[in-house]
């Protein structure tokens, strides 16, 4: 328009078109400072670097031991089935998350000098749970936890994102990843149940150790509603695959664990849909009860009581089920899958005593 109004040379040109400005905004963010001064040439187009092909890293499989109630056993379980899998080749580390009252490291007769929650509050760049791992009597390494942090609830947002992000190290370093959840039904004993390849509920055969095991598992894998399918049983819209399998202790016999199964598992299966397995029994062994005061694993003080042989068929049907250890013609296998254990959720060997228990094995 002529006189007072627009004029064409004021209309926005061309080059300012919504296409061409994004070009020149992503041209400025490659050129930087030198663009923002003005360069003489215009720069040549960047060129592309290939990206490397990420590494295949290994990833342990994750053995979660719980149960219903406190006093069954079950830290002690944890500790010896983690030193019976370490005797046949398996890289193990035992993580101690009984983040409220942690005793693994007094079973094995340890005083670490870091904790888990050293990990949780040091922040960015602090201590790692490599920095804090232990090697443990029998072969394994242990992650210990800390009376410090009385429950996963206590935890700021930033201390449960640094401590799941620094549990992501312990996939890589082991085989088998065996955690020590706390006692009881809590949130992070259901939520570590549920993403591990294989929860071991331990129970002894007292009605209420037995009962408190079932509340434990209703909530793990959740109650059957009405014309659908459990969550964590196979079909419909299961969010979540439980595998489960029951440890009876401190049994008499076979006998008595496997009566013990048997009713657990027809209420799983009446109730939850659920198939529940048996990993195994340790019988009822007053040297368990004197290895503890002892505070050493009764695999090693007693390789050749009865509770430590059951404690070794418990660890081989436990490796045979997540597909680690060694295979019939002696060839050692690596893990099978994937765990990605917080994706999904939110070393040595040959000790004197090792080599004493595997010789009770053959």
């Amino acid at each position: 328009m002529n006189g007072g109004g627009t004029r064409v040379t004021d209309v926005v040109p061309a080059a300012s078109t919504p296409a061409a400005d994004q070009a020149s905004r992503l041209r400025a963010l490659v050129d930087g400072p030198r663009a923002a001064a003005g360069s003489a040439a215009p720069r040549p187009p960047l060129a592309i670097q290939p990206r490397p092909e990420p590494r295949p890293r290994r990833a342990a499989k994750i053995v979660a031991v719980a149960s219903g109630k406190g006093g069954v056993g079950k830290t002690n379980i944890a500790v010896n089935i983690s030193i019976a899998l370490a005797a046949l080749g398996i890289r193990v580390t035992l993580l101690d998350a009984d983040l409220g009252t942690a005793n693994a490291d007094v079973l094995c007769g340890l005083m670490p000098g870091a904790r888990l929650d050293e990990v949780v509050r040091s922040g960015w760049g602090g201590r790692s749970m490599r920095d804090i791992a232990i090697q443990a009597p029998g072969g394994f390494t242990l992650v210990p936890g800390t009376a410090g942090i009385a429950r996963m609830a206590d935890l700021t947002p930033a201390q449960r994102q640094r401590l799941m992000d620094a549990m992501a190290e312990l996939e890589h370093d082991a085989d088998v990843l065996v955690i020590d959840t706390a006692a009881g039904v809590g949130a992070s004993v259901t939520s570590f149940l549920r993403i591990a390849d294989l929860g071991l509920v331990v129970t002894t055969p007292e009605p209420t150790a037995v009962a408190d095991a079932y509340a434990l598992i209703k909530c793990a894998v959740g109650p059957r509603a009405a014309g659908t399918t459990p969550a964590g049983v196979g079909g419909g819209e299961a969010q979540h695959r439980v595998p489960l399998s029951l440890l009876v202790n401190q049994v008499a016999d076979g006998a008595e664990a496997a009566g013990v199964h048997a009713r657990v598992a027809a209420v799983c299966g009446r109730f939850l849909g659920l198939p529940l397995g048996l990993a195994g029994h340790v019988a009822h062994d007053l040297r368990v009860l004197s290895a503890v005061r002892a505070r050493r694993p009764f695999v090693l003080t007693h390789p050749r009581c009865e509770a430590s042989r059951d404690m070794r068929q418990v660890a081989m049907r436990v490796a045979q089920q997540i597909g680690v250890g060694r295979s019939s013609e002696g060839r050692e296998t690596g893990p099978t899958g994937l765990s990605a254990l917080f994706a999904r959720l939110l070393g040595g060997h040959g000790s004197e005593s090792q080599r004493e228990m595997l010789k009770s094995v053959r």
